[in-house]
């Protein structure tokens, strides 16, 4: 890895997503909230597996999605997570190499399953989250080689490892890694529920290391407990460069206090929202990276969320250097 350098290194977890279509009958029947990801045992797993049909498999996770999308842009990039010794684990591992994302597993041989999250998806494109975290509950600052984060000039961070203490902790050692090899930082907030558990958490972090944000809407405002427009007013004092994604409204991007609304792009047709956040990061880095002004960083993010929320699942389907 010593010389196999990259520019961004993404950290966050490795995850199999299972992802099916379902009525909203029976999301309640489930009793899920809609639109929401939250953490289920295992018990709970094998439940929801009973009621769901057409099952679609794929290797997931918020940060390893971004990670693919940025690939898919023709970017150089990382990924760094923990994976058990399954085979949804060479599952994932497969995927995210055959992508070109580098991935390489410290095999620790953990007893513990590779995580999965239950994607399921209402007729409206809704998706709600049902992830069992297995052995990305083991990940720590032993999981991983720090060359890669030395060998790249930003590291992504996924706000849903702060579920785990151990990665918690293994986050700040990222970041203590990466500030003394003058490498930003960005963060994706991940989702208003983990906000919610996490909220002076990521206020410490932004606070001591972020560089970058990522956030739709619901996340900001819970954030700091305030509305939109003084939301964003906030976080533009803590970190010089960010993203608010605002759904089918468009988005606000901004550069050291200087904001900027972007239109949304018009779809005739919404299949799965799944993942749309994820590439509008990709989207946006790979436009950062490449020195792109913050307004086209943001309309590239908008058009690569555009083009992943046209099918199931949260990785391309085709190259996202089409639509550069």
């Amino acid at each position: 890895m010593k010389n196999s350098k990259v520019e961004i290194c993404f950290i966050g977890n490795a995850i199999v997503d299972i992802l099916s279509k379902i009525s909203n009958e029976t999301l309640n029947k489930l009793e899920i909230p809609k639109g929401s990801m939250q953490l289920i045992d295992e018990e709970s797993s094998d439940k929801i597996l009973k009621y769901i049909k057409d099952l679609t498999i794929i290797s997931g996770g918020s940060a390893a999605n971004t990670a693919v999308g940025y690939k898919s842009f023709g970017g150089k990039c990382s990924f760094i997570g923990q994976i058990g010794n399954d085979k949804f684990g060479d599952l994932f591992s497969k995927d995210l190499n055959n992508s070109g994302v580098l991935f390489q597993d410290k095999d620790l041989q953990l007893s513990e399953k590779t995580s999965k999250s239950i994607v399921l998806v209402t007729p409206d494109a809704e998706r709600s989250m049902n992830t069992f975290l297995g052995a990305s509950n083991k990940f720590n600052i032993k999981s991983f080689d720090e060359q890669f984060i030395i060998n790249s000039s930003i590291i992504y961070i996924e706000g849903y490892l702060f579920d785990q203490p151990e990665a918690k902790e293994a986050i700040y050692y990222c970041c203590n890694l990466a500030k003394s090899h003058d490498k930003k930082i960005a963060l994706s907030l991940s989702d208003l529920f983990c906000v919610d558990r996490h909220r002076t958490d990521f206020l410490k972090l932004i606070d001591e290391y972020v560089d970058i944000i990522f956030a739709n809407e619901e996340e900001i405002k819970s954030l700091y407990q305030s509305e939109l427009k003084e939301s964003i007013n906030n976080i533009k004092n803590n970190v010089d460069f960010g993203a608010i994604t605002l759904g089918s409204k468009g988005s606000v991007v901004f550069e050291n206090k200087l904001e900027y609304f972007v239109d949304p792009i018009s779809l005739v047709e919404l299949v799965d929202t799944t993942g749309a956040g994820d590439l509008f990061a990709a989207g946006f880095l790979f436009g950062f990276i490449n020195k792109y002004s913050i307004e086209k960083c943001g309309h590239l993010g908008n058009k690569a969320a555009s083009e992943i929320i046209k099918h199931i699942g949260a990785r391309p389907k085709t190259s996202l250097k089409a639509i550069l």
